[in-house]
């Protein structure tokens, strides 16, 4: 009898301490900093403008490259930035467009060129802890027990390294503004180290179905999509510019959807970028931003009289 009592009171006490620990690794959502909560902000915005939205969608180059305001107020129409990371992949940014674009709106896509199709799956989990919708961008996922196992172990190593590493600046959900855009590292020295050197894939067959299927997708919705090459820098565009010029043919020979810049359009210098090959600073937003306007304005009609330079 004794030995099943300390037997309850140990099986008890393992359930107690496991719930302690779960308990642990929760974290408010709504009041989370983590810089993948932004999702939630984002979509709160575009989901408050019921006129037609110009959308911004693909990854970080858009948060830390791109002025909202400065698109909208030339462009005489709202302006939604969606673009969060490239690393979630193409299949789970086109399912969020899909979930908040509306009758009359303009989709920008703006990719980064190493970007694939499925993404990655810890990043997912991520957007979907803070924003549940987020798991139906996912092509599929665990439910159930194996989703609450999931996040927990996730919060479990993000708590790891959040504790062994140093926080990143400028990457936090309050160093957004409300259109979607990073701010934080407009006022920030650039590192001297700037990350994302990839060896660009020139093999997009699969990506330009998907994106095929989503102007399809367009079409059938009423609303107008894009192509914009995201900037990069120009170093790097030589390294790849062979699989560059393969792949430009090949959207342009194969996509459906309008592309609206050359692959030279958006190739800076070294100076104008922040700590990424794909991340502007204040200097190459601006002169980024300046560019895109040009390129847009003959997508959304802006009438002459009220055009700004």
């Amino acid at each position: 009898m004794k030995k099943f009592i300390y037997k309850t009171i140990f099986f008890f006490g393992i359930c107690a301490v496991t719930m302690l620990l779960f308990s642990l690794l929760e974290e408010d959502g709504e009041n989370s900093t983590e810089f993948m909560a932004a999702m939630v902000d984002k979509h709160k915005r575009i989901k408050s403008i019921e006129e037609p939205v110009l959308i911004l969608a693909g990854g970080s180059n858009l948060v830390f490259g791109v002025d909202s305001e400065q698109l909208e107020r030339n462009l005489h129409m709202p302006v939604a930035n969606l673009g969060l990371r490239a690393h979630l992949g193409l299949n789970f940014i086109l399912n969020e467009v899909k979930d908040v674009a509306k009758k009359g709106d303009i989709v920008v896509l703006s990719l980064e060129y190493f970007m694939e199709g499925d993404g990655e799956h810890d990043l997912h989990l991520l957007s979907s802890y803070y924003h549940n919708a987020a798991l139906d961008y996912c092509e599929e996922h665990p439910k159930g027990l194996g989703l609450f196992l999931d996040y927990r172990h996730m919060m479990f190593k993000k708590m790891v390294t959040n504790y062994t590493t140093k926080n990143q600046e400028a990457y936090a959900r309050t160093d957004f503004n409300k259109y979607g855009d990073g701010i934080k590292h407009l006022n920030m020295q650039n590192p001297s180290i700037q990350g994302s050197r990839y060896v660009i894939d020139a093999n997009k067959d699969t990506e330009i179905k998907a994106l095929n299927a989503f102007y399809d997708y367009a079409q059938i919705e009423g609303f107008k999509v894009v192509y914009a090459y995201s900037p990069y820098e120009q170093d790097e565009y030589q390294k790849n510019k062979k699989a560059l010029l393969s792949l430009d043919r090949d959207l342009r020979k194969h996509m459906k959807i309008k592309l609206i810049t050359s692959l030279e359009d958006f190739t800076y210098p070294n100076a104008s970028f922040f700590d990424n090959v794909y991340h502007l600073n204040a200097k190459g937003r601006k002169n980024h931003t300046e560019k895109l306007i040009q390129l847009l304005r003959p997508e959304v009609e802006v009438p002459s009289e009220l055009a700004i330079r």
